[in-house]
This record gives C-alpha cells, structure tokens and sequence, in this order.
C-alpha cells in the first residue's frame, strides 16, 4: 500500500471520528430534592414552670432545655401530663394527666410506606442515570479505538514515507571527503624535520 492511499484512508476515519464527535447529552436531573421540612419547637412549661421545647409531642420527639437535650428521666408538665424522657432528650413514652396514654399521631406503616416508595423510587432513578453513563462511556470506548486506528495509521505513514526516498539523487553533484588515504606514519615524517 502506497502512502498516498495510507493518508487517504486516515483522513476518512479522522472525519468519521470528527463527524460522530456530537455524543448526545444526558441533561441533568430535573429532581431537585425537597427541602427538609422545618420543624418549629412547640413551647411548654413544667409544673416546676421551667420551660422546655418539644420538636413532636409524640414518642420519638425531641425534649430541650435552653438548647441541650433534657436529662434522662421523667418530666411532668404544667397541665399534669408526664413525658419519659430517654437518651439525647428523645422521649420515650406520654402519659396524660388522667393516667391514659395519648394515640399515635401518625401511622408507622404509612409512614414507612412512604420512606420505603421514595427510596425505590431514588433507586429506580439511579438506575436509569447509571445506564445512561454506562452508555456513553462505550460510545467514548468506541471512538477511542477508532482514534487509536488512526494514530496507527499514521505510525505506519510516517514508517513508509521515511523509508522511501524521496527522489532521484542528482549526477551532477559530487559527493567527496577531504580525507586523504594518507597513514598517520607517512603525515609524521614530514613533521619529524620540525623537531630535529
């Protein structure tokens, strides 16, 4: 193969890489995740009246003193309910002032339902974006081995064109040295009349 048809064939695989270069763009995920919900502390007062904030009344609910977590124990407030009071001020458990125990506020099951189909579907969504990543690194992979043709293509041109010469040497110039055939002993006797 002449290095004309080397060129020509690398300059139609360089324009197919160049053409194709326009890989489609995955536009980002419009799903901006929601703020989480502020949570305002409900004020009450202890019998004792020290005032506490409550971030739910209801088990799970958080009790502070002054921005510190209450201490581990009992608190009974000013309407006569007591509120359990475990680690890291969490509140354990609530009895109202007549002795009975207030219902649930929300249902647990729902609520876990809800966490639960949130998740799947941030999972689901992970997924797709995978896949779409996972799809244009192959088409990356794809055009990188054309490029690496290309570039042995034109190790192999650059090869050939070294190897051919690249003309006709011209007679009419005459290629000689100045170096005579003359031995370094027979130049030394001409020398030796200086240093006698």
């Amino acid at each position: 193969m002449n290095a004309t048809k080397i060129l020509q064939q690398l300059r139609e695989q360089f324009n197919e890489i160049v053409k194709n270069a326009d890989v489609p763009v995955v536009p980002a995920a419009t799903d901006t995740p929601a703020a989480p919900e502020m949570v305002m502390p409900t004020k009450v007062k202890t019998a004792d009246g020290q005032e506490l904030e409550i971030t739910e009344m209801g088990i799970g609910g958080i009790v502070s003193i002054q921005g510190t977590p209450a201490p581990v124990g009992d608190l009974i407030l000013e309407d006569g309910s007591t509120i359990s009071v475990g680690d890291n001020g969490a509140i354990t458990a609530i009895t109202l002032a007549d002795g009975s125990v207030p219902p649930m506020v929300e249902d647990m099951g729902a609520k876990f339902s809800a966490f639960e189909n949130s998740t799947n579907e941030k999972f689901t969504s992970y997924e797709n974006k995978f896949a779409n990543y996972e799809e244009r690194f192959h088409s990356y992979e794809t055009k990188l081995n054309r490029a690496v043709q290309v570039i042995d293509g034109l190790l192999s041109l650059t090869t050939k064109l070294s190897e051919t010469p690249t003309g006709v040497p011209d007679s009419s110039v005459k290629i000689s040295n100045n170096f005579s055939e003359v031995s370094i002993e027979e130049k030394w006797k001409g020398y030796e009349t200086l240093f006698s």
